[in-house]
């Protein structure tokens, strides 16, 4: 049995990634994904965990979707992740800095 589901991730990891979808799997089911990073052309490709669902919620402007845990990433794919990762600002700051 396969599925397409479609979202667009929210927050990448080393370690996972979360994507903002309406249509979400239980934690714990493994799903395969493809995602796209930066000028890239050539997805990455590889199988993560469910490891907690975020729900749709009126009173929040959090999106629903799921968080996965990367079970399998090719060394490439791995390697891709990382160099994107450094060279990005992070999202939060400190004010009392």
């Amino acid at each position: 049995e396969h599925n397409f589901y479609a979202g667009f991730v929210e927050n990448l990891s080393h370690a996972g990634l979360f994507i903002a979808t309406h249509v979400v799997r239980p934690i714990g089911s493994h799903v395969e994904f493809s995602i796209v990073i930066g000028d890239d052309t050539e997805p990455i490709k590889g199988l993560g965990e469910v490891r907690w669902i975020r729900q749709y919620s009126d009173t929040s402007d959090a999106h629903p979707g799921m968080g996965l845990r990367f079970l399998e990433l090719p060394p490439e794919g791995r390697k891709r992740i990382e160099q994107f990762l450094v060279g990005r600002e992070p999202i939060f700051y400190d004010d009392d800095l």
